[in-house]
Order: C-alpha cells, then sequence, then structure tokens
C-alpha cells in the first residue's frame, strides 16, 4: 500500500530533492506528480544537458533516469555524473521503457551503482524506488 512507505512518513526522507532527467512529458508529469503528493521536491531536467545544469545548481538527494535521451543517453549521463566528485555518490535508478537490455548495459549500470527499473511504474513502484535510494545512502 503507497501510504504504509516510510518516505510518506519521515521527513528527513520526505522532503529529499529528487531529480528526474526524463524526456517523455508524461512519464515526467506522472512522476512528478506521485513525488510531489508525497511530499518530495522535484527538479526536471527533460534531456542531459539540463541535467547536468541540475547537477551543478543544487545536487539532489537522487536521481531517476531514463535510459533512452535524445543526444545524450542515460548510461553516458551516468558516467560523466560518477566522474564528477561531489555527484559521484548521488543514489540513480534507471527507468526506461525498454523491454529488456543488453547484458554488457546491464552490467555498466552495475558497475555505475545504478539500479534499473523498467516502465511502466505505477505509483507505489516509483515511490519504493524513491525510498530505496534515499535509505540506502
Amino acid at each position: 500500500m503507497v501510504d504504509d512507505l516510510p518516505a510518506t512518513v519521515d521527513s528527513g526522507v520526505r522532503d529529499a530533492s529528487i531529480l528526474i532527467v526524463e524526456d517523455d512529458p508524461g512519464a515526467v508529469e506522472a512522476f512528478e506528480y506521485m513525488l510531489k503528493v508525497k511530499g518530495y521536491s522535484v527538479r526536471v531536467a527533460l534531456d542531459a544537458q539540463s541535467g547536468f545544469a541540475e547537477l551543478e545548481r543544487t545536487p539532489p538527494a537522487a536521481v531517476l533516469l531514463d535510459l533512452r535521451l535524445p543526444t545524450t543517453d542515460g548510461l553516458e549521463f551516468l558516467r560523466r555524473l560518477r566522474a564528477t566528485v561531489p555527484n559521484a555518490h548521488i543514489p540513480v535508478a534507471v527507468v526506461t521503457g525498454d523491454l529488456f537490455v543488453e547484458e554488457w548495459v546491464a552490467r555498466e549500470l552495475e558497475r555505475l551503482r545504478a539500479q534499473i527499473h523498467f516502465k511502466p511504474l505505477w505509483e507505489e513502484d516509483v515511490l519504493r524506488i524513491v525510498h530505496d535510494l534515499l535509505t540506502a545512502a
């Protein structure tokens, strides 16, 4: 049950800033709504370049990252995030609409310490993912 998640009670976790790097406006709107309703502070970047600008502005507590982005894909975004000392520790969940990912991509995501989740994601999935990111750090 969504309301039973600890993230809805613990204000230290709930008030955390989440950066969504996603180019699908429908997914952005859904994720943003799900998180804001539960009290999270949400920032959105529709591509990797905007995501990097958001990271420089203020590092978030966690990132929801689409794997398929225009120009710079999510994997390259993650590599660059991990290579930047102030951001290397930020927990990341990769979300993708792909039916599967190639083995080398899965290994690279594991090496880069990123969870992978497949769309569609329901509200309880998104809230659990974010809660797990924030409490695992």
